[in-house]
């Protein structure tokens, strides 16, 4: 810590030679406090020394007391934590927003961590903000990293495959059978950006009203508030997402939540991590805003926030502290990837101290990455020790430990963004691993609602519940190899830590059954509780149409309802701890109609059709249902019972690609009902089977540049495009000048 102090002091010494020679400018600035010191970053006075000017982020003070939050409900803890921190960036900024804005410089203000990003300034801007009361350092631009995992064993995997076997390693599959699949919770990336229409992703977003979308705080990108919905150009962000919640209610169960909800930002879009989207990231994760950055409601704050992201420090870095503490501050569980060998020049295994920022901070769990299915170390995660104890959750002497936990993150399969029904295989690295772990907080949340926002009891219940795993790491700080800093305190097991977690809240029992009249019972149907204090839980009939689950103390209203019924809402019904209560449901049935037809090409618009079948997917969607089908691969044939008279949007996706996915609104009428599919090419690219361009001359430029050789002085050359279009009709390659 001495040597810290001295070097800051050094720094200081520095600059006020630098400016020493400055002429202040004419704008009236706060008294200097006497003693009042301002730290620089050096590579901030190489900047200015190289450029003239520079960018920069000033920090104030930051020393607002958020422990009373810790004993508030979930409304007003995220209330409190914004109001209080806003109204400390708001007294603390306003003078030297007022300066520079009368300045003419370019400034965001930030008042998760009470800080100002500064464009770019001159040295005379810099010398006269060191002089205002509150600022504490003048610190450089930061760049961080997105902990890409190895995809050299990608496989595009668009087929069924039921449950994945990273999930049912985890037992994951066990703890759905209990009725607990993370409903009720909301959870988080910060990451590249998620494809919200994604088969697997779409019904769980938050956004998603039932078939028309609100993207107003459920998607958010600080850089770039014109980038409004939800995309991913990258596919990192869909991928991570996938693991957390993916379920396209069929054959594709990809995620350990899928009954929770999800939002996202981006604070690396396209791949990029910029400072500025992810400590906006940072700030809308504790309290989300619309899409313009303003109206803030922290009551639609995420449970949990899933980070694949950081650098190659080894030593600890406090820039991101600040918004960690106001996550733990309004109850948002934060989860980061310890990163990969492969990210940082590392060996594999990488070694002691490897760990990065922000995953080194001891107040986060950091997840490093297991086999698929194998219980065994991979060799791409990167070990601890942190430099940064744990001052939340320390466990004996290992408070320097890292990562806390493993998950698997070796060829995992999940959601990407190249179509609503595209998956990858393959891919590696612990950005696959931290999903697990904060689709895990979403089931011990729901299990035990008690423990919602309690970051300590989660995480212990999370590393308790670990299965061993030995290994020697080299470290005399791990004399018996368990727990060490490779593999923590083992792999998670989610039937443990639920199991576990469902003890520890005050339960009492609901029961009953769910009858068409009285007398014939409803399978399957879904019986939503929610106590109107942040708890909800699905439950769901058997056979018989007898239902009975564990609650938490409360009052409740109680939803049974199924597609192709009607529902019964009853309100007022108590639950005692260690008392039954019983509540039974009438849904008399709806009329059905059995809906079928063919999917068929519709060719280009004005120039003609093929018409042959087409195998497709079909979404088919209406307020509490979502079902996709596929047509026959041969006729294009399909067919399925929907409700009659009643709205359904279509939505058909030709597999064979080439073709814009046709949305069409379906109302059937009577007991069968016809509805053919005609899907038109995609005029614009002209790439579907049996389709090409019409052209006088056609070349092809992706293998060769087919004989065109520039003669004399000239600039034309063939190859990938760097400019312009970036691409020709069709493929990456052509001829073209170069600027």
């Amino acid at each position: 810590m001495k040597k810290k102090v001295l070097r800051m002091f050094s720094v200081l010494i520095i600059v006020l030679m630098v400016f020493s020679t400055f002429t202040p400018s004419k704008v009236t600035a706060q008294p200097v406090e006497p003693n009042q010191e301002v730290t620089v970053d050096q590579a901030v006075l190489d900047e200015m020394q190289t450029k003239g000017s520079a960018s920069y982020w000033v920090q104030f003070k930051n020393d607002v007391d958020l422990s009373p939050a810790y004993s508030m409900n979930w409304s007003d803890r995220g209330w409190f934590v914004y109001k209080t921190l806003l109204a400390q960036a708001d007294a603390t900024q306003a003078p030297v927003q007022k300066y520079l804005s009368g300045s003419k410089v370019d400034y965001k203000s930030y008042w998760i961590n009470n800080s100002i990003l500064v464009t770019s300034s001159t040295n005379s801007v810099l010398n006269e903000i060191m002089k205002f009361n509150g600022v504490e350092s003048i610190q450089a631009r930061k760049t961080y990293i997105l902990y890409e995992p190895d995809t050299s064993a990608a496989l595009l995997d668009n087929g069924l495959n039921a449950i994945e076997p990273n999930l049912t390693h985890v037992n994951a599959d066990d703890v759905w059978a209990l009725g607990i699949d993370g409903a009720g919770l909301v959870v988080a990336n910060i990451d590249t950006g998620v494809r919200y229409s994604h088969a697997a992703l779409v019904g769980q977003y938050r956004g998603n009203n039932g078939g028309t979308f609100d993207h107003n705080y459920n998607w958010f990108n600080p850089d770039d508030l014109g980038d409004d919905v939800p995309r991913d150009g990258n596919g990192h962000g869909t991928h991570t997402m996938g693991t957390m919640v993916g379920d396209d209610g069929g054959s594709n169960q990809i995620g350990i939540a899928p009954g929770a909800e999800w939002i996202a930002c981006a604070g690396c879009p396209d791949g990029g991590c910029t400072d500025s989207a992810l400590l906006g990231c940072g700030q809308f994760i504790a309290a989300p805003t619309d899409l313009t950055g303003n109206n803030a409601n922290p009551d639609l704050r995420p449970n949990a926030v899933n980070n694949s992201w950081g650098d190659c420090g080894q030593t600890y870095d406090p820039w991101f502290a600040d918004v960690i503490a106001g996550w733990h501050a309004v109850g948002t569980y934060p989860i980061f990837s310890n990163g990969n060998s492969s990210n940082c020049g590392y060996s594999s295994p990488p070694g002691l101290n490897t760990v990065g920022n922000p995953a080194r901070s001891g107040n986060v769990t950091g997840v490093g990455s297991s086999g698929e299915q194998n219980g065994q170390y991979a060799t791409h995660s990167n070990w601890g020790p942190t430099d940064n104890l744990d001052i939340i959750n320390p466990v004996d002497t290992f408070a320097n430990m890292k990562p806390q936990v493993l998950a698997p993150g070796v060829s995992i399969r999940s959601s990407v963004p190249g179509s609503d029904t595209s998956y990858e295989d393959g891919w590696s690295g612990t950005s696959m691993s931290a999903p697990h772990v904060t689709g895990l907080v979403a089931l011990i949340w729901q299990a035990a609602p008690c423990l919602i926002g309690d970051y300590a009891a989660t995480e212990t219940i999370i590393e308790s519940t670990a299965v061993d795993m030995v290994y020697d790491d080299g470290s005399a700080l791990t004399p018996t190899n368990f727990p060490n800093f490779a593999t923590g305190w083992g792999e998670i097991d989610a039937l443990a830590a639920v199991n576990y977690a469902s003890g520890m809240c005050a339960m009492g029992t609901l029961e009953g059954v769910v009858t068409t009249d009285g007398f014939s019972p409803v399978e399957d149907a879904k019986i939503f509780a929610d106590n109107g204090a942040g708890y909800t839980k699905n439950i769901y009939s058997a056979a018989n149409g007898s239902y009975s689950t564990g609650l938490p103390e409360g009052t409740y209203t109680l939803t049974a309802s199924k597609y192709g019924y009607q529902s019964d809402t009853v309100t007022g019904i108590v639950i005692t701890e260690g008392a039954t209560t019983m509540q039974d449901f009438v849904i008399p049935q709806l009329g059905m109609s059995t809906v079928s037809g063919y999917v068929n090409d519709d060719g280009v618009e004005g120039l003609g059709e093929h018409g042959y079948p087409l195998y497709s997917s079909i979404q088919v969607s209406t307020p509490g249902f979502s079902q996709t089908i596929y047509t026959d691969p041969f006729t294009g044939y399909y067919e399925i019972e929907l409700v009659e008279a009643t709205p359904h949007t279509f939505t058909t996706d030709p597999i064979p690609g080439g073709y814009d996915p046709l949305v069409e609104d379906v109302t059937a009428t009577g007991a069968t009902y016809t509805h053919d599919i005609y899907v038109p090419v995609d005029g614009a690219v002209c790439a579907a089977p049996g389709y090409q361009p019409d052209y006088d001359i056609f070349y092809s430029f992706e293998s060769s540049d087919e004989g065109f050789t520039p003669g004399g002085t000239t600039s034309f050359a063939w190859g990938d495009f760097t400019s312009g279009p970036m691409a020709g009709h069709s493929g990456t390659k052509g001829i073209a000048t170069n600027p």
